[in-house]
């Protein structure tokens, strides 16, 4: 079965049947799109070399088996964003930190630049779960004010019964392959106030990230052109972006395979920090910092992803990172992840 585009009324009617009949699906919308997709279908939980065209798929961190959908229902509509969206400036009563989980945070970072400056790592992607109560029924509803509220990101709601809801609003493209022209981008550092300067720590993660990608990326590329770097927002939050266009007759996975992860989102070397990632961080990433997207005929695509939660049986994580380097100080940092953790909880609350 497969429609052409719906009103928005008649799409999200659907939505709440596969939601009642308890059946897997992907809501997606790309950046600067109107155009808003509904799959559904036979869903698989498999490694991504083994995935087919006409398939969305949903990768977690250490990129072993995730869920595959084939795409055999398929509704799109054209969405009408609510610009008159009233935002919240509170911090819900159910997320408040504690200062023994801050202060447990603020050791690990510390150890961690220590540890680089040992020269054990020369950066690692050090990342936070916050766990609270929040209902189930309010899923969609927050999704739609994600759509509203994220026009540049690529925005997705994922159902699955074992899962729940996964939902994110990712600033990150992985790749983007259409024929032989293949697209992706270094994406780090980050800043809260646009009027203020990239400091240096900012620039040098930056920069980090976007030799790994070039070096990844010249032996499966017959032509590789790097962009300038440049400025983007994501949100509230500004992060430095230089995109890479190339053509390739690499395969999707053979493209992951060179580029996933990247230090963007683990480290360098990325044995060594992946490794530290399972010493010190405290919880499972699961899908958080994977990546997800569309295996179909001459064209796919695929977004990191970042700023994002997991719903199910009404506790809600959401997942929150930052690079740490040399220069990193622990209570910036601890700043950083509560501002990032905003894209998410403006849309919660």
């Amino acid at each position: 079965m497969s429609l052409d585009k719906v009103s928005n009324k008649k799409f999200f009617e659907n939505v709440l049947l596969f939601e009642r009949k308890n059946k897997p699906f992907i809501l997606y919308r790309k950046p600067f799109e109107c155009d808003l997709t509904f799959h559904s279908g036979r869903t698989t939980n498999k490694d991504f070399r083994n995935i087919s065209d006409n398939s969305f798929f949903l990768i977690p961190f250490n990129n072993k088996k995730g869920y595959v959908i084939k795409n055999e229902i398929t509704i799109k509509t054209k969405y009408i964003a609510n610009k008159r969206l009233e935002k919240s400036n509170k911090t819900p009563s159910n997320f408040l930190v504690s200062e023994t989980e801050k202060n447990s945070y603020l050791r690990s970072i510390k150890e961690l630049v220590k540890k680089i400056k040992q020269k054990k790592l020369l950066k690692i992607v050090f990342s936070k779960k916050f766990s609270f109560k929040y209902p189930e029924s309010n899923c969609l509803k927050t999704f739609k004010k994600i759509l509203d509220s994220y026009d540049d990101a690529f925005c997705y709601m994922f159902f699955h019964p074992d899962q729940g809801y996964w939902v994110g609003a990712s600033p990150e493209l992985l790749f983007e392959k259409q024929n032989k022209n293949l697209t992706t981008m270094a994406l780090a550092g980050s800043k809260f106030i646009k009027s203020e300067s990239w400091t240096r720590k900012e620039i040098e993660e930056q920069k980090i990230v976007k030799d790994e990608i070039y070096e990844n990326l010249k032996p499966i590329c017959s032509s590789l052109e790097i962009g300038e770097t440049v400025t983007v927002s994501a949100g509230k939050i500004q992060h430095l972006k230089t995109e890479f266009k190339g053509t390739s007759e690499a395969s999707c996975q053979e493209i992951v395979d060179v580029l996933f992860p990247t230090s963007a989102i683990a480290g360098l070397p990325k044995d060594e920090a992946f490794a530290e990632i399972s010493r010190s961080e405290n919880h499972d990433r699961s899908f958080y910092s994977g990546f997800l997207g569309q295996i179909e005929n001459d064209r796919s695509f695929s977004f990191v992803n970042l700023r994002c939660f997991n719903l199910k049986s009404d506790v809600l994580s959401l997942y929150v990172g930052s690079g740490i380097t040399q220069k990193s100080d622990p209570e910036k940092e601890w700043k950083e992840i509560l501002k990032k953790s905003e894209t998410m909880l403006n849309a919660l609350f």
